[in-house]
């Protein structure tokens, strides 16, 4: 048919006299010819729409053909838009002419989605738009005016369009002009319904190095996403929006148990939930939960051990050679119940409910747990309970702590006891150590709450905070004692402007804005001096609670004590640090103390190491 033939012409430069008349289906190209051929900026021209033409081609037809308004309700159907063999043209007869003032003044901006198939025009309330008859169809031209310079399609896609231009209409014809931006939509097209391709997404590898992996009750470990072709969409300009084509995708079949694992489907996917606390295992595509694990040894090839502290689940490695690691340096193993046959190898680092460990721990290894018993501890350990068979140079901080063997090291607790101490052995506590038998020298055996409860960071942070209340509350019971001298010399004079204001209300008379300001202003400042007065008590509260906590952990030290249920030998150092004085007591064995213990007495005047019967805290 070849109505498209002249599409692609090219004008010949000649002399043009505006007004011209042209058909394009490219409004700006056609602009800038007349443009480049006139000599006149592009600001310069305007133009106006006089006929607008819809050509489709369906299918497989090889031409276009034209679409009379009564059978426009095809371009409407979702079905018939989203067939990418289905294409949309128009042309535009336009009148194009020098730039003359319109009737109306548009001041805005056109906001597109990414997919350009939604389009709105932000009208702002600075445009110059008066009410008259045939506004609609003002604004309906001026906006597809616009749209054409963006190669919208108009008259399809922009139903919305009119029916907000009418609401704008209406606000103008009610109200004479715009009070805030409006929102006219231009088009609404077609977006694309995205393919979702299958896959298959194994939860329970939380991190990829890791072969054991922890699950918890109701927790989905396996996820099959089903693939599912998508929808083309088509843009405000009449153009496809292709989707990508599925990939080829095999479903995995995998066996298990129903006690452990019970399987869901619906349309969108498959997923495999853990109907227990445990480790997942899976062997030929069989999985299972277990409750309990052996490995051989934690390592690289087995991978970390994370996120099952909280499953309630046990992890047995097996490694015993003493010349291997268990557990390998690096490694992390976070399990509810460890237990670990062989050593705890440099920088790995254990996080458990519970732990025992019949080898050794590295130096550089750090163990967290609840319950800790271990063989030989070089390592860190912070536990709340912890039995060590052999202290060997490792750090211990936990509440209740037993060591077999001390031979070096340092132990951080509530309570301390140790079966046989060696030498340079430090030891820190806050109610008692007790020693069964000391063969050694060089030990530091202290009772220092603020170390044990806390750091004495946090102690001179209490320090700090109480000097700060005390100086608020002096500076605010001076500003409360000046203001209630002010309500004093005052009252009188106000009380006098009060009866004065009464005596008027009586009488029907208005009293004057001076003596109502006088008495709001008065009114006000004895409600913030009452409200000073509740900050002052407030503040007397939090400083006496701050002071009780000093006081109670002050008193803690005159509870405890250290008790060595063998002879004393010399060149061991007993102290006593208090919190308030801060004062450091010491005491130097000289190995003639015999079978004792130490305690600190308060004499009033001074604060005195002095010994006890092992039995009773009465003094030798």
């Amino acid at each position: 048919m070849g109505l498209f033939n002249f599409f692609n012409k090219k004008e010949e430069k000649q002399e043009i006299d505006l007004p011209i008349v042209k058909v394009t289906d490219n409004v700006n190209e056609v602009l800038l010819q007349i443009s480049a051929q006139t000599n006149l900026a592009l600001s310069m021209l305007d133009f106006k729409i006089l006929n607008v033409k819809t050509f489709v081609k369906v299918g497989e037809d090889e031409e276009f053909i034209e679409i009379t308004d009564a059978d426009k309700d095809i371009l409407k159907k979702e079905e018939f838009l989203r067939d990418e063999k289905n294409e949309i043209k128009q042309t535009y007869e336009i009148e194009i002419n020098t730039y003359q003032e319109s009737e109306i003044e548009l001041v805005g901006e056109i906001k597109n989605n990414k997919n350009l198939t939604y389009s709105e025009y932000i009208l702002s309330p600075e445009s110059l738009i008066f009410y008259k008859e045939g506004l609609e169809k003002l604004l309906l031209d001026e906006l597809n005016k616009k749209k054409l310079k963006n190669s919208f399609l108009i008259g399809l896609l922009d139903e919305v369009m009119k029916e907000d231009i009418e609401k704008i209409v209406s606000k103008i014809k009610l109200f004479s002009s715009l009070d805030k931006k409006e929102k006219i939509t231009l088009c609404n097209g077609v977006d694309p319904i995205e393919t979702i391709q299958g896959k298959v997404i194994y939860h329970y590898e939380k991190n990829k190095r890791d072969l054991i992996y922890p699950v918890k009750k109701d927790e989905v470990i396996i996820e099959i996403i089903k693939p599912k072709l998508g929808k083309n969409g088509r843009n405000c300009k009449g153009e496809i929006i292709k989707i990508k084509s599925l990939k080829k995708f095999s479903y995995p079949e995998f066996k298990f148990s129903s006690n452990e694992i019970i399987k869901e489907e619906d349309d969108e996917k498959i997923v495999f939930i853990a109907k227990k606390n445990g480790y997942l295992y899976k062997e030929n595509e069989f999985l299972s939960i277990k409750d309990e694990l052996e490995v051989k040894q934690i390592n690289l090839k087995t991978g970390n051990v994370r996120d099952a502290k909280d499953a309630n689940v046990k992890l047995e490695v097996k490694e015993k050679n003493a010349l291997k690691e268990a557990i390998a340096d690096n490694m992390i193993v976070e399990t509810a119940y460890l237990k670990v046959r062989g050593n705890v190898g440099n920088k790995a680092k254990i996080n458990t409910k519970e732990v025992l460990i019949e080898g050794q721990t590295h130096k550089n290894s750090i163990i967290n747990s609840d319950k800790a018993y271990i063989n030989i501890h070089k390592g860190k350990l912070i536990s709340k309970e912890a039995e060590i068979d052999r202290l060997e140079g490792g750090f211990i901080k936990g509440r209740k702590v037993k060591v077999n063997q001390a031979i070096g090291g340092r132990v951080v607790a509530e309570e301390v006891e140790v079966n046989m101490l060696g030498s340079h052995v430090k030891i820190t506590a806050l109610k008692e150590i007790k020693i069964k038998r000391l063969i050694g020298e060089e030990n530091i055996l202290k009772i220092a709450p603020a170390e044990v409860l806390g750091s004495e960071e946090e102690i001179n942070k209490i320090e700090k905070e109480i000097d700060e209340i005390k100086r608020n509350i002096r500076t605010r019971t001076k500003e409360y004692k000046k203001r209630v001298k002010l309500i004093k010399e005052n009252t009188p004079s106000i009380k006098s402007l009060y009866d004065k204001y009464q005596q008027n209300k009586l009488k029907g008379i208005k009293t004057s804005a001076t003596i109502l300001k006088k008495l709001k202003e008065f009114k006000i400042y004895k409600k913030k001096t009452s409200s000073l007065k509740e900050e002052i008590e407030t503040l007397k509260k939090e400083l006496k609670g701050l002071k009780e906590l000093l006081e109670n952990l002050q008193n803690i030290i005159f509870i405890a004590k250290i008790v060595n249920y063998s002879e004393w030998k010399e060149f061991n150092k007993i102290e006593f640090d208090l919190i308030e004085p801060p004062i450091r007591l010491r005491y130097d064995t000289r190995g003639d103390e015999g079978i004792c213990g130490f305690k600190l007495k308060d004499y009033g005047d001074e604060f005195k190491i002095v010994k006890i019967k092992v039995d009773n805290d009465s003094s030798t």
